[in-house]
C-alpha cells in the first residue's frame, strides 16, 4: 500500500471538506506514530529502559490503530480515539516515565487546535470535550509532582528535553497548518473547476464559456486579430433519446464531444452551452479558417461509430453554424449570428456547415 492510499483511508464517499479533514487526520496520525516510535527507540537504546520502551511502543501501536478505525468507516470515532490516546500518553509520560520538568505535558496545547481543525463544525460537543479534557490534564500535570519516575533525569537533560518538546510543538503546528492551507487551496481549485465544467462531458460549461469567451474576444479586438465562433447542434438528438433512452443519449454526447475536441486547437475554447448544443471559440481565426475546421469536425463526427448494444454501425451527425466577430462586436452578438447560420444548416437538411454573412 503506497502512502497516498494510506492518506486517503476512510475518505471515500465524503465531501471535499470532510476528505481534507480525514487526510489531515491520517497525516497527523502517521507523524505522531513516527515520533512515538522514535521516542520508544530512544528509551530502549539510549536510556536503556526496556520497560518504558515497551509501554511507549504500545502507545505507538495505539496511534496506528486510528488508521484501522478510518478504514472501517469510523471517522469520528477514529479522531476521538487518536486524541484520547494522545492525552493518556502524555499523562503517562509526565507522571510515570519522567516528571513535568521534561515538558511532555506541553503537547496538550496541540489538542484544542487539532480538535477544531480535524472535526466537522457540527461536532462541537467532541471539540469542546477534548479541549476541556486537555486543559484539565495539562493543569493536573503542571501542578503534580512525580516523586518516583521510571526514568531519573538530571536538570540538564530535563531542560534539553523541555526545549525539544517546545521545538516539536512549533514544527508540528507549522507543518499541520501548512498542509491544511494547501488542502483548502486544492478544494477551492476543485470547486472552481466544478463550477466551470460540464459534469457529463468534462468540457467548459455555459458560465465558463461566457466568462472566458468574453476575455478571449476582448483580447482579439485589442490585438486586431480575427475571432470566430463555431456553433454545433447534434441532429435528431431528441429522437435518439426517445428511442434508446437517456443513457445512450448521454453516451452520444460524450463520444461526439471527444471527436470534436480532437480537432480543436490548444487555444480554442470548447464548451457545452445547452442540452445538445456546443460552441467552439476560436481566437486569431478568420471565417474561412473556422469553416474549414468545422467541416473537419462534421466529417469526423459523421464517421465515428458509437458503441451501442444491439447496433453494429450506430453514428450521429451534427449541424454547424460559423460566424466571425467584427470590431466592437460582443460575444453574445457573434453567438446569435452563429445561431442563425446553424438554423440555416438545419433548414438545408442538417449534417452540413453554414456561414453567417452580414
Amino acid at each position: 500500500m503506497d502512502i497516498q492510499k494510506i492518506l486517503n483511508v476512510g475518505a471515500e464517499g465524503h465531501s471535499f471538506a470532510a476528505v481534507s479533514r480525514i487526510r489531515l487526520t491520517n497525516i497527523i496520525t502517521l507523524i505522531t506514530t513516527i515520533i512515538s516510535g522514535v521516542y520508544s527507540l530512544n528509551y530502549w537504546l539510549l536510556l536503556d529502559n526496556t520497560q518504558v520502551a515497551l509501554i511507549n511502543f504500545g502507545f505507538t501501536l495505539a496511534y496506528l490503530a486510528t488508521i484501522a478505525f478510518m478504514a472501517k468507516g469510523y471517522v469520528s470515532g477514529a479522531k476521538t480515539w487518536f486524541f484520547s490516546v494522545l492525552m493518556v500518553h502524555l499523562l503517562i509520560c509526565t507522571n510515570v516515565y519522567v516528571t513535568n520538568a521534561s515538558g511532555f505535558h506541553l503537547y496538550y496545547f496541540l489538542v484544542p487546535t487539532g480538535a477544531f481543525l480535524l472535526f466537522e463544525l457540527r461536532q462541537r460537543r467532541e471539540m469542546l470535550a477534548l479541549s476541556a479534557a486537555s486543559v484539565g490534564l495539562f493543569l493536573y500535570c503542571e501542578n503534580t509532582a512525580n516523586l518516583t519516575p521510571l526514568i531519573e533525569l538530571d536538570a540538564a537533560t530535563n531542560h534539553l528535553l523541555y526545549q525539544s518538546v517546545v521545538l516539536v510543538n512549533m514544527i508540528e503546528v507549522v507543518f499541520v497548518l501548512t498542509i491544511f492551507a494547501r488542502q483548502i487551496e486544492a478544494n477551492e481549485q476543485q470547486l472552481t473547476l466544478q463550477a466551470s465544467t460540464d459534469s457529463l462531458t468534462g468540457l467548459a460549461n455555459r458560465h465558463c464559456f461566457f466568462a472566458q469567451g468574453n476575455a478571449m474576444l476582448q483580447q482579439s479586438h485589442k490585438l486586431h486579430q480575427p475571432f470566430s465562433l463555431v456553433l454545433l447542434d447534434f441532429d435528431y438528438f431528441k429522437s435518439i433519446n426517445d428511442r434508446y433512452g437517456h443513457i445512450v443519449g448521454d453516451l452520444c454526447l460524450v463520444e461526439i464531444s471527444k471527436e470534436v475536441k480532437a480537432i480543436c486547437r490548444e487555444q480554442d475554447l470548447f464548451a457545452r452551452i445547452g442540452g445538445e448544443e456546443f460552441v467552439i471559440a476560436m481566437p486569431n481565426t478568420g471565417l474561412e479558417q473556422a469553416q474549414q475546421a468545422a467541416e473537419r469536425m462534421r466529417e469526423r463526427v459523421s464517421k465515428h461509430i458509437i458503441p451501442i448494444v444491439g447496433e453494429k454501425s450506430f453514428s450521429c451527425t451534427a449541424s454547424f453554424g460559423v460566424a466571425s466577430s467584427l470590431r466592437n462586436q460582443t460575444l453574445k452578438e457573434t453567438l446569435q449570428q452563429a445561431d442563425k447560420a446553424l438554423y440555416l444548416a438545419k433548414d438545408l437538411g442538417r449534417n452540413c456547415v453554414q456561414l453567417y454573412r452580414a
